[in-house]
Formats: structure tokens, sequence, C-alpha cells
């Protein structure tokens, strides 16, 4: 039952992602947690995208200071929890033009499970070249908690690209859950319009038995 609310609730954050959040345009509370596991409680501001910055104050009076992904171990908002990300590439307004992933560098991640696989959400702002406006492009974000290298594999979710290039894009997903074939199988046969989250339900099964 948890399980099931836990992606309930994901399934109506995807389709109001930056807005969902109470700290994507105003501050609302959190704490930041810090390299050394010391915890600051306040307000944060943040959003979701790889450009932009932590915001924090520890109340409404005091001047805030900003973070980098690199400069703390994450946040955290009411039930959401984000972690620092670096160094991967991900399928953004770059993909969906012209089929080339986007060198990330760092960004924050909100926590989605974590245990044998850690899955993340990510949103990386682009440039719709169509649309002539900024857009917000939602990538999964898989990573084995085992692997030494700590690698991060991206998957592109709700973006507006053809089916060929969703189906380059599984490619490092076929790497990572090489040892599970139902779940290979089951990316095999997802199309853009399915539901990914069955497939996210998958992985956590994974992650409660091997937890």
């Amino acid at each position: 039952m948890k399980q099931l609310f836990s992606l309930i609730l994901l399934f109506s954050i995807l389709f109001s992602y930056g807005q969902n959040y109470p700290f994507a345009t105003a501050f609302a509370g959190g704490k930041v947690i810090l390299k050394d596991s010391s915890e600051l409680d306040g307000q944060i501001k943040w959003y979701p995208s790889q450009n932009d910055k932590l915001s924090f104050r520890t109340d409404e009076n005091k001047k805030p200071v900003k973070y980098t992904p690199d400069e703390i171990a994450g946040f955290s908002s009411e039930d959401l929890k984000f972690v620092p990300l670096h160094h991967f590439t991900a399928f953004a307004d770059n993909y969906a033009l012209i089929g080339t992933p986007t060198k990330i560098e760092s960004t924050f991640g909100q926590v989605i499970s974590e245990g044998k696989f850690n899955i993340y959400l990510t949103s990386i702002r682009g440039y719709n070249a169509v649309a002539r406006t900024a857009e917000d492009y939602l990538n999964f974000v898989f990573q084995d908690s085992a692997d030494p290298e700590k690698k991060l594999y991206a998957y592109p979710y709700l973006v507006r690209m053809k089916d060929k290039k969703y189906e380059k894009a599984k490619e490092n997903l076929y790497i990572l859950f090489k040892d599970y074939p139902e779940i290979t199988e089951m990316i095999k046969q997802f199309k853009k319009e399915g539901s990914f989250l069955k497939i996210i339900e998958m992985i956590e099964n994974i992650d409660k038995n091997k937890s």
C-alpha cells in the first residue's frame, strides 16, 4: 500500500513538476544537509533545473545563502528529499532536436527509491527551438548502489520526441539491468505513451528484496 501511494504521488508530481514543489517559486520550510551530515533548519528555494543554486535562509529576515550541488550533501522539504548528482548525460533539448545527449556536471535529483538500485528524478532546463521558449525535460536517473564508480544512467520521461530516439535512449538501461531479464524485456516493450511507472515499481521490488 505504501508503495502504491508513493507511485500515485510521483505520478501527480510528474504532471506539474516544478510547479508542484512548494519551494519552486517561493521560500518554503526545509532543511539543508551539510557534507559532515549536520543539518540546518530554515527555508529553502530552488527551481528544479541543472543551473539553479539552492537558496537557504534560517528565517525571512536573513540574507539567503546559495549552495551548489558540490557544496552540500542534499536538502529536503516536507516528504521530498534531494541529493547531488554528478557527471552524467541526460536527454533534453539537444536530444529531442538532433539526438545528442546533454552532459550534466552537477544538479540535484529527487530521491524516488533507494536500495539495490537508486532512482532519482531530475529536470533539465533547455530551449525548445520549435516553441521558441525554455522548457523542462524530465529524466529518471538510475544507479547501481554497488557500483564503485557510481555511474548514473538517465532515461527521458514525457519528453516530446520521436519514438526512435526513445528506443536509442534505452541502450544504457539494458546495460544497467542486464542481470534482470524481466526488467530489460519490459523496457524493450515500453513505448513513450505507456506508463513507465510500472518499470519503476518493478525496480522498487528489487530494492525491497535486496535491501
